[in-house]
């Protein structure tokens, strides 16, 4: 029997994995309605915003549009959203500034830990649809302790798009059987793993918060599944880097 390939590298998905994203948002949601008093369903609010994101994500990716920056598709969608609303007292200054609420998210608490861990063995880095630009800001703001961000934009489209995954590990000049990628979602990880990387599920429970969660099938098509960054040390170690 064959040895399993040493991973040189982990990729890590930055938004529901590495973020908490939906209480960040909600509670910003929640500060910029009150400041400005407007009567707004933070949950559905919240959600709406998201899913505007990934199905426009999903079009660039799949080539029926135009690459956008994810700043710019959250603007949008932001704008349609308060036209959804009826909402038209909010000046230009004050949407641009909120739709920064992205650039403010709280990472789940074992993720600085967990990333700081895994440095000692592995090359940890980034692999996000969020501009490079908000990630820098992101990360930063949280003192996440990156070797790398590499952000989707530099390829001009999103994940799913295999050119991510062939390309991240392309610019760490490994091959994709080297890496991992690490996400809470399903299809990230099924276009991971189409590109020759490992792939690792973690299981964030209330990342659409409280009251939602989405049903990803069987999750043994993943090469680990965890409950946190912390558990991937441990689960990993079949891979350690030689």
């Amino acid at each position: 029997m064959d040895k399993p390939m040493k991973i040189k590298a982990i990729f890590f998905d930055v938004f529901g994995t590495v973020f908490d994203w939906h209480k960040s948002i909600h509670n910003e949601t929640l500060m910029f309605a009150k400041e400005n008093k407007l009567s707004i369903d933070e949950f559905y609010f919240t959600d709406k915003w998201r899913e505007g994101f990934r199905d426009l994500q999903s079009q660039v990716a799949s080539g029926k549009r135009s690459y956008l920056s994810m700043d710019d598709i959250h603007f949008e969608v932001l704008l349609e959203l308060f036209d959804e609303l009826k909402i038209d007292s909010i000046s230009q200054d004050k949407l641009v500034e909120f739709n920064k609420s992205w650039h403010r998210l709280s990472p789940w608490l074992d993720s600085i830990p967990g990333l700081t861990e895994l440095k000692n063995n592995f090359f940890v880095s980034a692999l996000s649809n969020g501009n490079l630009s908000m990630l820098i800001r992101l990360s930063k703001n949280s003192n996440i302790p990156w070797d790398s961000i590499i952000s989707t934009e530099l390829f001009g489209t999103y994940k799913p798009d295999p050119e991510v995954y062939l390309g991240a590990a392309k610019l760490l000049e490994i091959k994709t059987s080297e890496s991992m990628m690490v996400a809470s979602h399903a299809y990230d990880l099924d276009g991971a793993k189409m590109s020759g990387m490992k792939t690792c599920y973690i299981h964030r429970p209330n990342e659409f918060g409280n009251y939602k969660s989405e049903n990803y099938g069987d999750l043994s098509r993943f090469d680990i599944v965890v409950e946190s960054i912390e558990e991937i040390r441990e689960k990993i170690k079949i891979y350690k880097r030689g």
